[in-house]
């Protein structure tokens, strides 16, 4: 069973007051309490609450215990020293137990543990005030997006319009191509037949100077044989001549 000494130094210790904690490992450091050093997941109450537990129990651990709450006192009086003022207020008759029990859970003075209290809930009332004004300008900033969102959105179909315009344009191009293609290929079928009409024209124009040398080859014949009675015209005269004149006749019915 722990010594009284013990469970009034436990007792003592706040658990929720981180820096009446850091205060008292820095204090009973400096003594030479701790034999190891504190684990990550350790807190500071148990790290106290573990040493003052395992402590040998001889005169001078018993002596620190007694000396450091005297110390911690001190301490906060140095620190409210020319920054506390005097207030005076009538409360309800329940006021006095409830905040006798506050500051005994807190490990602290009524007076301390009342002015913690006020302060927290001035520090959450701050918290609430800064969480409304950030829902306000989240507000505004979700009503700016949603203005550029409908703007993209008109944008958007602006761009739409547009691309549906270039599809038509691009469309009445192809179907240019298309035609453009169609008439040249038109030109090609008409520029193969102005070959072959130059190909028999050509031809023609060579049977007519064969012609024209025939005709003189036979003039000439009959200038000379006047006395030998005339022969039938086969290759001479006519017969070149009904020869040369047929194609003229196809070319006038192609053209």
């Amino acid at each position: 069973m722990q010594e009284d000494w013990r469970k009034r130094a436990i007792s003592w210790l706040g658990r929720n007051n981180a820096d009446q904690q850091n205060w008292a490992i820095t204090y009973l450091g400096k003594k030479g309490w701790f034999a190891r050093g504190r684990r990550f997941d350790e807190s500071a109450y148990d790290y106290l609450v573990t040493h003052i537990r395992d402590a040998p129990g001889t005169h001078k651990e018993q002596e620190d215990l007694r000396q450091i709450k005297r110390a911690w006192s001190q301490k906060k009086k140095r620190d409210q020293k020319g920054q506390a003022m005097s207030y005076s207020f009538m409360m309800s008759k329940a006021f006095g137990p409830r905040l006798r029990y506050l500051a005994k859970k807190r490990g602290e003075p009524m007076y301390r543990a009342l002015e913690s209290i006020i302060f927290d809930h001035h520090e959450e009332v701050k918290s609430l005030a800064w969480l409304d004004m950030s829902k306000k300008r989240l507000k505004n900033r979700m009503e700016e997006v949603d203005k550029k969102l409908k703007d993209l959105e008109s944008s958007r179909e602006e761009l739409d319009l547009k691309e549906a315009d270039v599809q038509s344009r691009l469309s009445e191009l192809e179907d240019k191509v298309t035609g453009v293609q169609l008439l040249e290929d038109e030109c090609l079928e008409q520029a193969v037949a102005l070959d072959d009409m130059k190909d028999l024209i050509l031809r023609l124009l060579a049977d007519y100077t064969d012609a024209i040398h025939a005709h003189a080859l036979n003039q000439w014949v009959i200038g000379q044989t006047a006395s030998l009675p005339p022969v039938p015209m086969s290759y001479q005269g006519q017969s070149k001549a009904a020869h040369f004149l047929r194609p003229y006749h196809d070319l006038s019915a192609n053209l």
